[in-house]
């Protein structure tokens, strides 16, 4: 990990480059695919709060990352009457006011020691957080954003969210990046009041299988990765194929070799 990281200029770059699910995506796999992927995003995220009929209508939510939109739009179709949107980035935040008139923006760094102005103490039937809080490349400020997004969410409400959950007490540690372990994120939280409700696949083949050693899902990801990263039309073929068999798994399985969604109440 670098310690001269700066998460801001990282993701200003990158979103001033490509504000769309490439910028906000696994940006190597190119936009054709990351379309298809964060399909199965929402499909998970959709076909979860309908298991646990948690229903958003006329709901107040919040997305803390909120990037190139595609949670808003998502609440946005479930819903939700409030919709909030926080974000590092002036880049990110320019862009979501321009797209989506009708919700509040607020740019804002979830891991400082206060609650961001902009964003309101239990004050949110839901708040989610989806593929972005492993960002956070400092233990306490990680430690911290989780203290304030359960702060943000009402008594009852939900705090929805996706991570890796790496098994056998394992942290992986990139530039951009921490994936954590299990043990640590349940233990963090408990320790703010969250309690799980639902943990399932978020995505399977889409995304890099660190919580498996099965050959045949370490290759199908080997030949998605090292054919994307060179061929990005081939996103055309994939994304679809790949989709097809995600929606299979996640209705199915219980067991991710990558990403979950994972649903928690605030006592």
């Amino acid at each position: 990990m670098d310690n001269n990281f700066n998460p801001y200029d990282y993701w200003q770059t990158r979103l001033s480059k490509k504000n769309n699910l490439e910028g906000v995506g696994y940006s190597a796999l190119g936009m054709k695919f990351n379309v298809w992927a964060y399909k199965t995003r929402k499909f998970s995220f959709k076909l979860n709060l309908e298991r646990l009929s948690i229903n958003l209508k006329g709901k107040k939510v919040a997305d803390i990352g909120a990037g190139s939109g595609f949670w808003i739009d998502t609440y946005r179709e479930l819903g939700a009457e409030s919709i909030t949107g926080a974000d590092l980035t002036d880049a990110a935040v320019e862009n979501l006011r321009n797209s989506f008139p009708n919700a509040t923006f607020v740019k804002a760094d979830i891991g400082e020691n206060e609650i961001p102005a902009g964003l309101e103490k239990q004050g949110y039937d839901a708040v989610s957080c989806m593929d972005v809080l492993f960002h956070i490349v400092d233990d306490n400020r990680f430690a911290k954003a989780v203290a304030n997004i359960a702060s943000l969410v009402k008594p009852g409400g939900y705090f929805i969210y996706s991570d890796m959950f790496l098994k056998n007490n394992r942290t992986v540690r990139v530039t951009h990046q921490v994936m954590h372990s299990e043990e640590f994120l349940l233990d963090l939280f408990a320790k703010n009041g969250l309690e799980v409700v639902a943990r399932k696949p978020f995505l399977y083949l889409s995304n890099t299988p660190l919580n498996s050693n099965n050959a045949l899902i370490k290759g199908y990801w080997f030949i998605i990765y090292n054919t994307l990263r060179y061929l990005k039309f081939m996103g055309y073929i994939l994304g679809p194929l790949t989709y097809a068999i995600e929606k299979y798994y996640i209705k199915n399985s219980s067991f991710s070799p990558s990403t979950e969604i994972t649903i928690l109440r605030k006592k």
